[in-house]
């Protein structure tokens, strides 16, 4: 059997990728839980209701049950987003395990913390994004997604940065105009209103803009990479590269999917490098914008792996996967 061919079977098509996947997981998962401080990679925010439920994860177990939780529907998200939308023109499960390897590449992931909580609710949005193409129902559309971001943001506030860009791809969906731009606004209203009338008639109206007021100047002048240490620029440079070069083949194989994938395909793009500079550049919540670099690159990133004709993209795979595994090892090495 080629290289092609093997390939082929037991990656792009195959099964037993997924098993793989949720073996080296659970086991590099336990490995971080009992070799790793977790009380290291809590953090928290000034949302209106993380705090509150964050005791119920003070626990250790508690919390990694619950992160793997969150991975595993993340799981089931993109495999639902995938099937009904048809992404990847291949019978192909590499999604599901890329997304499972994803998220358990560094002992910050098995502890269950507000980025999950956005990941998920940019999947959900991306799911209204791609059900909204072409519809005559604009408003409506735009409604659900913009719900979703505020109901998302009470947990971590940052995901409200996401929605100019959003409405660039609500435009790429063939599903955007002022009627549903003011309804983008009215879902945010929607939320905010009954949270605000709480604040108010208890009289904790501070409280209400605490997660707004709290965004200080000088933090967002520290700009997050400049105080990247050596093995974060290897990956940052590492993930561009793979980046321009999944970016650049899109653009010359595009035109063998349908002009609605081609649009889905460049909306996941776009979110992915918002989030990409949100995390480099903006230090505001940089850990959210990490997931949500993360979950809208899994589609984008499978359809690259999964269709791959090339030999040199199957030998650049093999060269992501040794490098991943590196990146889950190199955890270990303490770093001053």
């Amino acid at each position: 059997m080629g290289v092609k061919s093997a390939y082929k079977k037991h990656i792009a098509e195959g099964r037993r990728i997924v098993i793989i996947s949720v073996v080296f997981a659970v086991f590099i998962r336990l490995i971080y839980f009992f070799c790793f401080d977790l009380s290291t990679y809590k953090y928290g925010n000034e949302s209106y209701l993380w705090n509150l439920i964050a005791p119920l994860f003070e626990n250790n177990w508690i919390s990694f049950l619950s992160s793997s939780i969150c991975v595993a529907l993340i799981a089931v998200l993109l495999a639902h987003i995938n099937t009904k939308y048809v992404l990847i023109r291949r019978k192909t499960l590499l999604h599901i395990a890329l997304a499972i390897l994803l998220f358990s590449c560094h002992p910050a992931f098995i502890v269950m913390n507000p980025g999950y909580i956005s990941a998920l609710a940019i999947l959900l949005v991306i799911s209204n994004l791609f059900d909204s193409y072409g519809t005559t129902q604009k408003a409506i559309s735009t409604l659900r997604v913009s719900s979703i971001i505020a109901l998302a943001s009470l947990f971590s506030p940052g995901i409200l940065l996401y929605f100019p860009i959003l409405w660039i791809c609500l435009a790429l969906m063939r599903s955007f105009n002022f009627k549903a731009f003011l309804a983008s606004l009215f879902g945010m209203i929607v939320v905010y209103f009954p949270a605000f009338s709480f604040y108010l008639f208890t009289n904790q109206l501070n409280a209400f803009f605490t997660p707004f007021i709290s965004i200080k100047l000088d933090n967002i002048l520290n700009v997050p990479i400049l105080s990247y240490n050596y093995i974060a620029w290897i990956v940052v440079g590492f993930s561009l590269i793979l980046a321009c070069i999944i970016l650049i083949n899109n653009y010359m194989t595009n035109y063998k999917d349908k002009i609605k994938i081609r649009a889905l395909i460049t909306s996941l793009n776009l979110i992915a490098l918002f989030a990409l500079i949100l995390l480099l550049f903006l230090n505001i919540e940089p850990a959210n914008s990490f997931y949500i670099l993360l979950v809208s690159s899994v589609l984008p990133l499978a359809h690259f792996f999964a269709l791959a004709q090339e030999k040199w993209i199957i030998i650049l795979f093999y060269i992501y996967i040794i490098f991943y595994t590196a990146a889950c090892f190199l955890t270990f090495i303490p770093i001053s």
